[in-house]
């Protein structure tokens, strides 16, 4: 079942395959900003933990945030293409309007960033043949996930972060978002601390993404 749907969506990058690592890892993925409000106190905490992780930005706020995504880079930070603008219509407008889509948000992020993305995670997981087509001819990797924790719909909390710990495995994709609500945030930044403390504790060690690594 999942081949045929990998035929038809395309293969996608879920957790990296990482045969004779002595060392057990994680990869902490951001999505949705960059946010004035929040990213910065996610890029502090990531910084007091001393671990880096990937931020899939939307083009159009990185270029409008150049600094913020200038500090994202500084810290050690990857950055993943999270779409031009977060919209959907282009994935029913044909293949024509997906590739300008996605060809113009990887061309505005290397504009703003002064390199290529890790690859493209479209906005919500969507996946459809249109978009499978598209990142062919643009030969850019569909990075999805291993585990989620729907942070944008229920506030993470430390409870469910560390119990999840319980089942992870050496590779896991994990999708946060850096874009979070003013309210929320202080719980989101606890919880973040809490679960990189507790991971490290557990012998994993946090990575950022590179295209390389979403291309084998």
């Amino acid at each position: 079942m999942q081949a045929s749907l990998d035929r038809l969506l395309g293969q996608s990058i879920r957790r990296i395959h990482e045969p004779g690592a002595e060392v057990k890892s994680l990869y902490l993925t951001f999505d949705d900003g960059p946010n004035s409000d929040s990213t910065p106190e996610v890029l502090e905490t990531l910084e007091t933990c001393r671990v880096p992780a990937t931020f899939f930005v939307v083009a159009r706020k990185a270029a409008a945030k150049r600094q913020l995504v200038q500090d994202i880079r500084a810290n050690g930070h990857a950055i993943g293409n999270h779409s031009l603008d977060h919209r959907y219509g282009s994935f029913f407008s044909g293949r024509a309007k997906m590739l300008e889509w996605i060809t113009s948000s990887e061309e505005m992020l290397k504009e703003t960033t002064g390199a290529p993305s890790v690859g493209f995670r479209p906005p919500a997981g969507v996946r459809t043949p249109e978009l499978h087509w598209a990142l062919k001819q643009l030969n850019l990797p569909l990075v999805m996930w291993q585990r989620r924790f729907y942070d944008t719909v229920v506030p993470w909390n430390e409870k469910r972060a560390l119990r999840s710990l319980a089942s992870s495995t050496s590779g896991e994709i994990i999708l946060l978002h850096d874009a979070q609500p003013v309210k929320r945030l202080p719980g989101f930044l606890k919880t973040l601390a809490s679960y990189i403390k507790t991971a490290q504790q557990q012998g994993y060690e946090f990575r950022p993404l590179t295209r390389a690594l979403c291309q084998e």
